[in-house]
C-alpha cells in the first residue's frame, strides 16, 4: 500500500490530486488543511473511501508532526500555500510564514522516509520575462514580490536538502489552472460568476496583458504522470498552456459563450503583481500527457457545464 500526504487539499488544485491520487491501485491518501481558505467539499466528502481529512496547520510543527509520524507518508505532495496575487500581495506576511510550512514538510521527510516531495512552485517566480518561452533551465526567475520569493526559496530548499540528505523532489512551476471548482478570486471564475450575473466585468489596466489558461484535467494528469512513471526527478517542469490569450480576449470568450450582456468595465492597472505577458516552454509537460491541451473554450465549456458550483 502506498501512502500519499496532500497539503492544502482543500484547495482547487490539490482538491482535484487528491482525488485522482486516492483512486490510484493499493494507494492512500491524506489530505490536510487548515481550511483558512480551502473549501472541504472540493474534496467531495463520503464519495472517496482512500481519502482521510485532517485539519491541520502544514506551518504550524506540532501540527504536521503528528500527521508525518502517525502516517508516514510514502509521497508528499506540498501544495499547500497562501495563492492569488491580490491576496498575497495584501498580505505579504502571511507568504512569507509559508516557508515555516516548506521546512517543517522537508525537516519531516527526511526524518520519517519519504521517497520524494512535490512541491507547487509557481510561475510567479520568473517575474517580468525576458525570454519567451519561459524556460525551466534558461529564463532567469527575477520576481520581487514575496509570493515569488517564497516559492523560489521553497526550490531552493528542495534543492539543498537532496544535496544534503538524498530527500528526492519534483519542481511543478504552476502557470493559470482554471476549471468548475476554482474559487471566485481567480479571473476565469470571475469573469464566468459575473457574466452569469449580468454583472460589469472588471479588467485592470487596458487588458492588452497576456496569460495562458490550463484546464484543471491536464495539470493533474501531467502531475501524477510524473509521479506514476518516476519522471522529472530532482528537476523541474512548467505546468500549463502556451496559448497566449489577453485578458480582453477571455472576457469576450467568456461573454460569447454565456450569452451574457455583461459590460467590460476598466479599472487602473495593479500596482504590483500584474505581469505584461506568461508564456511557458512545455515541452516537458507535452512529453508528461502525450498529447495536445485542452483549448481554453472547450476547458471554458466544461465548467458552465457545471454552473452550481460556480454560482455558490
Amino acid at each position: 500500500m502506498t501512502r500519499i500526504l496532500v497539503t492544502g487539499a482543500a484547495g482547487f488544485v490539490p482538491s482535484a490530486l487528491a482525488i485522482r491520487l486516492a483512486q490510484l491501485p493499493a494507494t492512500e491518501v491524506v489530505a490536510v488543511d487548515n481550511l483558512s481558505t480551502g473549501d472541504l467539499r472540493k474534496l467531495e466528502p463520503g464519495r472517496h473511501p482512500a481519502i482521510q481529512f485532517i485539519k491541520c496547520d502544514v506551518n504550524r510543527f506540532e501540527d504536521i508532526s503528528s500527521v508525518f509520524y502517525a502516517y508516514r507518508p510514502d509521497y508528499v505532495f506540498h501544495y499547500a500555500a497562501v495563492v492569488g496575487v491580490k491576496r498575497t500581495t495584501d498580505h505579504p506576511v502571511d507568504v512569507l510564514h509559508d516557508i515555516e510550512g516548506i521546512r517543517n514538510v522537508l525537516d519531516l521527510g527526511k526524518n520519517t522516509g519519504v521517497k520524494r516531495v512535490f512541491f507547487s512552485s509557481s510561475s510567479e517566480v520568473y517575474g517580468e520575462p525576458v525570454e519567451f518561452p519561459q524556460n525551466e533551465h534558461t529564463t532567469p526567475l527575477n520576481s520581487k514580490l514575496p509570493y515569488a520569493i517564497v516559492k523560489n526559496v521553497g526550490e531552493a530548499f528542495l534543492r539543498s536538502y537532496q544535496r544534503e540528505y538524498g530527500l528526492n523532489y519534483t519542481v511543478f512551476r504552476f502557470f493559470n489552472t482554471y476549471g468548475p471548482k476554482q474559487s471566485k478570486d481567480f479571473v476565469v471564475s470571475k469573469f464566468i460568476r459575473a457574466a452569469l450575473k449580468g454583472e460589469d466585468i472588471t479588467i485592470y489596466g487596458d487588458g492588452s496583458q497576456t496569460r495562458t489558461f490550463c484546464y484543471i484535467d491536464d495539470n493533474i494528469e501531467a502531475t501524477v504522470n510524473a509521479f506514476r512513471r518516476n519522471e522529472v526527478v530532482n528537476d523541474v517542469a512548467n505546468i500549463g498552456n502556451d496559448r497566449e490569450t489577453t485578458i480582453l480576449e477571455l472576457a469576450a470568450l467568456v461573454v460569447k459563450l454565456t450569452g451574457s450582456s455583461s459590460r467590460l468595465h476598466h479599472l487602473p492597472p495593479l500596482k504590483e503583481g500584474d505581469m505584461t505577458r506568461r508564456m511557458p516552454d512545455i515541452a516537458r509537460m507535452r512529453a508528461l500527457l502525450g498529447r495536445e491541451l485542452l483549448p481554453l473554450e472547450k476547458g471554458l465549456e466544461r465548467i458552465l457545464a457545471d454552473t452550481a458550483y460556480i454560482l455558490d
